[in-house]
């Protein structure tokens, strides 16, 4: 039976494949190109890649999807809605979105009636991951493509991003430190071992605004519970937690958010190929907003 709206979001979402089933979510693959080798993030093996980038060297890079690619995510919600609601990461951080608003021309010179909204999300990883999974569940409810759109923008605009690094050596090397740039420099020359954190979200217009650097990384998840107490401010939180092997801090965040909040729901998942190479391994990412629900 068609659907009136089905819901796309780029893989760094790292979308729990549970959630993706149950809400027949469509997932769109960037590219990681290690040595010399283009792959599908969906299907690069992550103990492998780990075991790459602690080699460091000749760091692997990314790459986003193609038109092409894009479009044939559009045919797949064609085949099963009468409308889409494709959600993208950060326009600064990648060539995705504009890949789609191509491919968003090209749909509708074949599907004229279709409606298709094309997200800049302003965010990534657990930043996204709500915005997909809350606009798609939605959908599965039976909204219309008004109200699913009406969501979207909703929680993108409610949402905060906060992001927390072991390292910003792949961060720098993937050329998406912006802001924290001084930051990196200062860990490549003096090795201090300082563990950063930095904010990306509608709030910060889609890039790095720096919030603080620790000797611990116990110190920033307690600055991420901090920060939600603040900002839910008595009402209840609905989030994501994306990690890159770190799973003990997920979980550590995880239970202190749930003593310290009330959840309305709280997503953990590990974090695809992408996100990994451009983040570095124990990198802990913590998105949400405040909901009434």
């Amino acid at each position: 039976m068609t659907r009136k709206v089905a819901v796309i979001v780029d893989a760094p979402a790292a979308v729990p494949q549970e959630l993706v089933d149950r809400y027949d979510i469509g997932i769109l693959p960037l590219h990681a190109i290690v040595d010399g080798r283009d792959y599908l993030e969906t299907e690069v093996d992550m103990d492998w890649l780990l075991t790459r980038l602690r080699q460091r060297g000749e760091v692997p890079t990314t790459s986003a999807p193609s038109i092409g690619e894009v479009f044939e995510a559009y045919e797949w919600a064609a085949q099963r809605a009468e409308a889409v609601v494709s959600i993208h990461m950060t326009s600064l951080f990648s060539k995705g979105y504009g890949a789609a608003l191509e491919a968003r021309k090209l749909m509708l010179e074949k599907y004229p009636a279709m409606k298709i909204e094309v997200v800049d999300s302003r965010t990534v990883e657990a930043g996204e991951m709500p915005i997909a999974v809350e606009s798609a569940r939605l959908a599965a409810e039976g909204a219309d493509f008004d109200d699913v759109v009406r969501k979207v923008y909703e929680v993108r605009d409610a949402m905060c991003a906060l992001f927390c690094f072991e390292t910003l050596f792949y961060r720098d090397k993937g050329g998406r430190i912006f802001k924290a740039k001084p930051w990196a420099d200062a860990e490549s020359h003096s090795g201090t071992g300082f563990k950063a954190m930095i904010e990306v979200d509608y709030s910060t217009g889609g890039t790095v605004q720096l919030i603080s650097r620790a000797k611990a990384k116990q110190q920033l998840l307690k600055k991420m519970v901090q920060t939600a107490l603040e900002r839910v401010n008595g009402r209840k939180l609905s989030g994501a937690i994306v990690h890159v092997n770190a799973a003990q801090d997920a979980a550590c965040l995880e239970r202190m958010l749930r003593d310290e909040l009330s959840c309305d729901c709280l997503y953990v998942s590990h974090g695809r190929a992408v996100t990994a190479i451009q983040n570095g391994e124990g990198f802990v990412t913590f998105g949400f907003h405040a909901t009434d629900d």
